[in-house]
């Protein structure tokens, strides 16, 4: 899998930005944003950019992994959140730096449910869809300001915007999209919870029940969003190479499930 470590951030392209200006507002390097965006024919001249268009702007020493969007002019938590398949109580509730949830800036940098794909040879966004368990529309939508990006046509080497699963009120943050899962591997995330209760189970793609339900708390209860990490014990064996985690919550009232984020994982040594 090719999913990058290290910080990440979505640049809208303004008046009067260069490449070099760039490089050194966000820490980077103006060759590791040519090759991470394709600034190239047959999308653009080289090393040419455009006013409107978006820009992943790798951090050039790692950092943490994060993915981090920088509002320009006009933007919400609303109208990001639509971009990237994620609600704006949750954008909120994953930013310290937001007070208020209807009031953002132009250049602060928000974090987002988001991961950044490097396209490999042989890679196509149908097949990055299906192997990450993200819909390809969904992918498509998170990157429609990207010159580099078309359904019909990718580079190796460009950087991908894959948004995370997530719901209102929840958002996992390990394991990523596709990765690799196994007896006693960790899930952390977000949750906001009626006190604190975060559910989760795993099953094969054969239906099979891998880890039974259980549940961990956050260290926060609804109304706020709280941390939560827990390490997954295995109770039968996969029957297949891949699977789902589900995470989620259950209603007080009736029983359902509420909130529910499915997670495409990799089962290893199976």
């Amino acid at each position: 899998m090719a999913i990058l470590e290290g910080t990440h951030i979505i640049h809208t392209v303004q008046h009067g930005d260069t490449l070099y200006s760039l490089a050194v507002r966000y820490e980077s390097d103006v060759d590791l944003i040519v090759k991470a965006n394709a600034l190239y024919p047959p999308f653009t001249e080289n090393y040419l950019i455009y006013p409107g268009s978006q820009l992943v702007i790798p951090k050039k020493d790692l950092d943490r992994s994060v993915t981090l969007y920088a509002i320009v002019q006009g933007e919400t938590l609303y109208s990001i959140g639509r971009l990237i398949h994620a609600r704006a109580d949750l954008l909120a509730g994953m930013n310290d730096t937001i007070q208020n949830p209807h009031f953002v800036y132009p250049f602060q940098q928000v974090i987002i449910p988001a991961v950044i794909y490097e396209i490999e040879e042989g890679d196509s966004l149908s097949s990055i869809a299906g192997s990450l368990g993200v819909s390809l529309q969904t992918i498509l939508n998170a990157n429609r300001y990207r010159m580099s990006i078309s359904p019909d046509l990718i580079y190796e080497g460009t950087h991908l915007i894959v948004p995370t699963p997530s719901s209102k009120n929840i958002v996992v943050f390990e394991p990523r999209p596709g990765s690799l899962f196994s007896d006693g591997s960790l899930i952390t995330g977000l949750a906001r919870a009626f006190e604190a209760n975060v559910l989760y189970s795993v099953k094969d793609d054969t239906d099979r029940i891998i880890s039974r339900e259980r549940y961990t708390t956050a260290a926060l209860a609804g109304p706020a969003y709280g941390p939560f990490m827990v390490s997954v014990p295995f109770d039968e064996r996969p029957r297949s190479e891949t699977g789902e985690l589900w995470v989620y919550t259950r209603s007080a009232k009736d029983g359902e499930i509420n909130d529910l984020v499915k997670v495409k994982v990799r089962f290893s040594g199976n």
